[in-house]
């Protein structure tokens, strides 16, 4: 079996600190693969991962999402993300709806606000969940967006939409957000301790390119890649909790967002922890799975500025010679 480990969050976002930051920790079975396999450096953000993986970028995912749900409408489809932005010093950072609780009826109450405003704009917004909405435009688009895989936990004015109209629909996003801030269903959430609904993010444009599957099958909790996936052909099904739960009966990508949002939201500790879980329940149990050959080949990939892959084969632990690498040594 060749098992293919997309693992967003395993290296720590800011490089400069990585060293410090997993400095120490236990880590016995990564720091056997990690020294014995063919490791190289790849500094990567999650959707450019995705896109060579697949062979064509994550486009097209908002109007593949609208044709799913049965939604009709002309023009052109994108995500618009209900999300909480924080002013500090001199950035806005992004919170997406991990660290929010939203209700359906929250959702539909901004949603409507929202069309109030906007509608004679030609922009329609419609909530699929609540925390997936979906945003129809008449008019073409003339810009491109920044996936939110790759802005949670960042400086939005770095990620800022780009292109001939990108500056117009930074604009739109500013009334927007003065729009959402005035709402008293944002109010109410502050005085129970709920993260205001302060903004929204708009990415998935464009058309779905001919992706290539990477494997027969994924294992994944994020329904967006689900959606790509399943374009592609792949056999799609949620991500186990742990390697006990993974079958071992044919190739597949696997990808575990486990220390995602710890990494993000730049949580230290969390992030230490979740390591520490999953030497337990993956690292140690797939070291043994390789040197047992149920797993002929496993390639691991780490997105971000300090990003690497791995490819690890039966043979490679016989090399007595090369020793574990600590993940500190990674920065």
């Amino acid at each position: 079996m060749k098992l293919t480990l997309l693992f967003p969050g395993l290296s720590w976002l800011d490089a400069h600190d990585g060293g410090e930051v997993s400095k120490s920790l236990p880590l016995p079975a990564l720091q056997q693969l990690l020294g014995k396999g063919r490791l190289s450096r790849r500094e990567q953000t999650l959707s450019a991962c995705v896109g060579r993986l697949w062979g064509g970028a994550p486009a097209g995912l908002a109007g593949l999402a609208a044709s799913q749900a049965g939604l009709a409408g002309e023009g052109e489809w994108l995500f618009a993300d209900p999300v909480h932005l924080r002013v500090d010093r001199d950035r806005a950072l992004l919170a997406d709806v991990g660290v929010m609780q939203i209700a359906m009826d929250e959702a539909q109450a901004l949603i409507d606000a929202l069309n109030r405003h906007f509608g004679e704009d030609g922009l329609a917004f419609h909530p699929l969940r609540p925390g997936r909405w979906l945003l129809n435009v008449q008019q073409p688009l003339a810009a491109s967006f920044d996936p939110l895989w790759d802005v949670v936990g960042e400086d939005i004015n770095r990620h800022l939409p780009q292109g001939e109209h990108g500056l117009a629909w930074s604009r739109m996003l500013n009334e927007l957000q003065m729009l959402l801030y005035t709402q008293p269903l944002n109010d109410e959430r502050e005085l129970r301790g709920d993260l205001a609904i302060n903004s929204v993010w708009l990415w998935g444009e464009g058309s779905a390119p001919a992706w290539s599957a990477p494997a027969p099958s994924l294992l994944a909790d994020d329904e967006t890649l689900a959606l790509l996936a399943m374009r592609s052909g792949m056999a799609v099904d949620s991500a186990p909790f742990a390697f006990d739960g993974l079958p071992l009966d044919g190739d597949c990508l696997l990808m575990l967002d486990a220390l995602q949002a710890a990494a993000q939201y730049r949580d230290a500790w969390g992030w230490r922890e979740g390591l520490q879980r999953l030497e337990r329940d993956w690292f140690a149990p797939l070291l043994r799975a390789v040197r047992q050959r149920r797993i002929t080949e496993l390639n691991l990939i780490a997105t971000g500025p300090a990003g690497f892959e791995l490819q690890v084969k039966p043979a490679d632990l016989w090399k007595f010679w090369k020793r574990a690498l600590p993940l500190a040594a990674l920065y």
